[in-house]
């Protein structure tokens, strides 16, 4: 058998020690490479330390948030007010509302006016759904209607009002009294008809309060009846989408003293579009309404209730709380009736609301907010009057005074 090797010619051993050569580098720089690179596990082990480390700062970020208890403040801006006598602040989303018997005024968090409207109410009464805003004639026979570009019209009514409603797209429901009889009518921002109910005494009851669901879709109404010449409150619920037109009036459901309870029901609302809280003297009614109402839960409230309020999530009410030996008890409810927090308050207010993650409370001098887990976060006496005080964002609050309004953070 011939030696394999007298086929290769010199040239061609030339072309293979050069092609020998250039594996050789190859793998050298393979090896380099593998020598550089650091082992998979490393790296997994160290995008774990580091998503450790994270995690803990994160954790004492947000454990020092909590615990954090702010003792002072700084001024961000200041903006000197020409006048505030006699005029009443309100919080309107991110704006101020301003408003007196002469006009209304809406205004950003450093006092810039945004838009403002002249007119001539005795006694304005005022409601806010999202950007819609109804200020109306108490006694009188117009409603006014705002979003956050301005004025968009007015409602002129046949009677003399005495509540309104308004939903998030300017339809509003107007509570109306004349001569002994009672009508609640809804309309749309154009001032046209869409909804007319006639109520008297004898008949379907005394509206007290009424309120529409965020769509303007849907209306509670608590009213009185007479039954065996007894008062007695009763809940009824109107929808006017095409649900309700299969049913008389609207009229989709209804609550009497059966169900709710020998009980008298100053307020009832809708916490969102599908949930309503009927507050009454002794008891949280809480009722779901997609289309039809159900009833689904009831909070005995063995206390005096002192106020309530709400938002979207939560219900709030403050009880007289002398048998403990304090000033008032804060309990705080979800949007299904569960008790979920219960706050010792030490000092009156004038007003007390949820914002954001806080609870709000303040009276002519002092504020104190809390966290929703109960903790005090901030309790100061400021050397000016408050008038408004209300949460931009985190620990970034307006506070309006008679001559001022400050842009603060706590620190």
């Amino acid at each position: 058998m011939a030696d394999i090797r007298q086929f290769v010619k010199k040239d061609d051993r030339t072309t293979l020690l050069e092609q020998v050569s250039k594996k050789e580098v190859a793998k050298e720089g393979t090896e380099n490479q593998k020598k550089i690179l650091p082992p998979i596990g490393k790296i997994v082990k160290r995008g774990i330390g580091i998503a450790l480390i994270m995690v803990f700062l994160l954790a004492g970020i947000h454990f020092y948030e909590k615990s954090r208890v702010y003792t002072g403040y700084d001024v961000l801006a200041l903006t000197e007010l020409t006048e505030s006598g006699n005029m009443t602040y309100m919080a309107y989303g991110n704006y101020i509302l301003r408003y007196s018997m002469d006009g209304i005024s809406c205004l950003d968090k450093n006092g810039a006016l945004i838009w403002g409207q002249a007119y001539e109410i005795k006694n304005p009464i005022v409601d806010i759904c999202k950007d819609y805003v109804a200020v109306a004639a108490q006694k009188e026979n117009v409603v006014y209607l705002f979003d956050r570009s301005g004025s968009q019209g007015s409602v002129t009514t046949g009677y003399p009002i005495t509540s309104i409603s308004v939903a998030s797209q300017g339809v509003v429901a107007v509570m109306m009294e004349n001569n002994g009889m009672n009508y609640i009518k809804v309309y749309d921002k154009n001032g046209n008809e869409l909804i007319g109910m006639l109520t008297f005494l004898e008949g379907n009851g005394y509206p007290i309060d009424i309120d529409l669901s965020e769509d303007g879709r849907k209306l509670a109404v608590s009213s009185i009846d007479i039954e065996e010449n007894q008062l007695e409150n009763s809940l009824v619920f109107y929808n006017f989408s095409e649900v309700g037109q299969n049913y008389i009036e609207k009229l989709v459901g209804g609550y009497s003293k059966k169900e709710l309870g020998d009980v008298l029901i100053p307020e009832v609302a809708f916490l969102d579009n599908t949930v309503i809280c009927a507050f009454a003297d002794s008891r949280l009614i809480f009722f779901r309404m997609k289309e039809i109402p159900e009833l689904i839960k009831i909070v005995e409230v063995e206390r005096e209730i002192h106020s309530v309020f709400y938002n979207e999530e939560n219900v709030g009410i403050v009880l007289n709380d002398t048998e403990a030996g304090g000033l008032y008890l804060l309990q705080i409810y979800d949007n299904s009736g569960n008790l979920v927090r219960q706050i010792s308050l030490e000092q009156d207010y004038k007003d007390i609301s949820f914002t954001q993650d806080q609870v709000i409370l303040y009276n002519d001098n002092s504020v104190c907010i809390y966290s929703l887990d109960g903790n005090k976060k901030f309790e100061y006496t400021f050397e000016k009057n408050i008038i408004l005080f209300k949460q931009i964002a985190g620990f970034r609050y307006v506070w309006v005074n008679s001559s001022s309004i400050n842009d603060i953070r706590l620190k």
